[in-house]
């Protein structure tokens, strides 16, 4: 069962690290989903859904926490920007259940 689910989240973590051709994804975007990803906040998300969730989660994030994406751009990864990662993680998450 442990090495299930180890296999799981790598599944997910591939998911979130592809990105489109000549398209590369901003480095604040970048480390939203990767956070989400290490701290196994993706595991109710279907492998298969994941890009879906991805897309939803930064739009979320640009649209009503654009501050939070400029100070993770700028290098501040404080407590509050973290749980405003985690908070919209799981909101967007529960949709996806």
């Amino acid at each position: 069962a442990a090495t299930q689910s180890v296999l799981e989240k790598g599944k997910r973590n591939v998911e979130i690290l592809k990105q489109p051709q000549y398209s590369p994804v901003p480095v604040e975007k970048q480390v939203a989903i990767i956070y989400l990803g290490t701290q196994g906040l993706l595991r109710s998300v279907p492998a298969h859904k994941i890009k879906e969730f991805e897309e939803m989660y930064l739009t979320t994030l640009e649209r009503t926490h654009g501050e939070t994406l400029t100070s993770i751009r700028k290098g501040q990864l404080s407590d509050e920007v973290l749980d405003v990662l985690k908070k919209v993680g799981s909101e967007v998450g529960a949709q996806f259940k």
